[in-house]
């Protein structure tokens, strides 16, 4: 089938990830994909439809939505769905589609979605990685009574109601939108978890000797530093008194809006370090050496999120440590499902300091934590099953 993919999110073919190994995971079970993808400043010359691989790639410039102020953003995430229908109508006017694709952040593709099914008769699905505007709610970006998120509450309930399948990342994403949109046909949501290529793992680190005589236990923090994963309350948790005892080292490699928290942070507390966001193939060597991986969520949302980035610890077989909100099921997948790791409260810094305690105390728990995440993520979140699962939408 031809499948037209819409994303804001910097996909790039030949780096692993979950969207990048979706396309690719498609393209090699026989399907034409059509990569739409909005970038904040494109030329003329890459805004023309291009041939990478097998697949076809049209970018779209929407304006600056990263490094700027949050009324900025909001225009122009606000200007997206126009722009992105008008490249459609521009440049693939004569083209059909089986599928249109795509993937919350942002909510304002229904324009484009709805002239792509009425133009094409075609069939669309919606991958639910982000509800918002609750989400925003939850942190204090604006009020739930604010003219913005009605507004945005609006176009998210138009993209629910034009989408023929909604696929959430987890159960607790699928009770949410039952219980809050209660207007959906249940029969049109399904589990459709975050899903990567099964690749083999390139190193396990042996930690069955007791203890760690030559260095600290390493516990890294990998990927986006913004408001919704809790820098504040790890920056706590890491530098209480408690935790400076310990034999234990908290490694943050990656960027976002709280990057110059991190940094300021790690200059001052010994147990921490940061290091700037590295490509895929050197942050996979850097991990080979790290011992656990953290996850953290505010803990005041009462959305179900489900972040990628336990994906990309399972896979490497590293044990997880999960800070979060009470209401994610990340907790059971950790400790119930899984059993690859630890789960606390991130309002709780005593929770995650003996959490920390656990594991250092413990260190030949480490392997089995990690080869249950890796067991775990061969069987549940293999990238062939999405593809399936698409497949089987279309022909239900």
């Amino acid at each position: 089938m031809k499948i037209l993919y819409l994303t804001m999110s910097k996909i790039e073919l030949h780096k692993q990830g979950i969207y990048s190994d979706l396309i690719h995971a498609l393209t090699e079970a026989g399907h034409e994909i059509t990569l739409l993808q909005v970038c904040e400043d494109c030329s003329a010359e890459e805004e023309k439809p291009s041939l990478t691989g097998k697949v076809r790639i049209l970018k779209v410039a929407v304006g600056k939505l990263f490094g700027v102020n949050f009324i900025k953003k909001g225009i122009n995430t606000v200007k997206i769905g126009p722009k992105v229908k008008a490249a459609v109508k521009r440049q693939l006017s004569n083209e059909h589609f089986d599928l249109v694709l795509y993937a919350t952040p942002p909510i304002t593709f229904a324009g484009v979605v709805r002239y792509v099914k009425k133009k094409c008769s075609c069939r669309s699905f919606l991958m639910l990685k982000d509800i918002f505007p609750q989400n925003a709610v939850d942190i204090g970006l604006f009020s739930a009574k604010s003219p913005i998120r009605a507004y945005f509450r609006h176009q998210e309930k138009v993209l629910y109601a034009l989408s023929d399948g909604i696929g959430c990342m987890s159960k607790g994403n699928l009770e949410y939108l039952l219980k809050h949109d209660p207007e959906i046909p249940a029969e049109k949501i399904i589990v459709f978890p975050n899903t990567q290529k099964v690749c083999p793992v390139k190193s396990l680190q042996d930690t069955e000797e007791p203890g760690f005589p030559e260095r600290k236990m390493r516990f890294v923090f990998g990927g986006n530093f913004g408001r919704p994963q809790a820098i504040d309350f790890l920056i706590r948790s890491i530098g209480e008194e408690r935790m400076q005892k310990l034999n234990a080292q908290f490694l943050f490699v990656g960027n976002g809006s709280e990057t110059d928290k991190v940094k300021e942070a790690a200059e001052r507390l010994p147990n921490m370090e940061f290091l700037p966001f590295m490509a895929p193939d050197a942050y996979e060597r850097f991990m080979e050496g790290c011992d656990v991986g953290l996850i953290s969520l505010d803990h005041r949302f009462t959305i179900p999120n489900y972040p990628s980035r336990v994906l990309a610890y399972m896979s490497m077989a590293k044990p997880v440590l999960a800070a979060t909100d009470p209401v994610t099921d990340i907790r059971g997948l950790v400790t119930e499902e899984a059993k690859c790791g630890l789960w606390c409260s991130s309002d709780d810094p005593d929770a995650f300091i003996s959490c920390v305690e656990e594991f250092v105390t413990h260190p030949e728990k480490l392997m089995q934590y990690g080869m249950n995440g890796r067991k775990y993520f061969e069987e549940h979140f293999d990238v062939n099953r999405s593809v399936e699962m698409i497949e089987a939408f279309m022909k239900g």
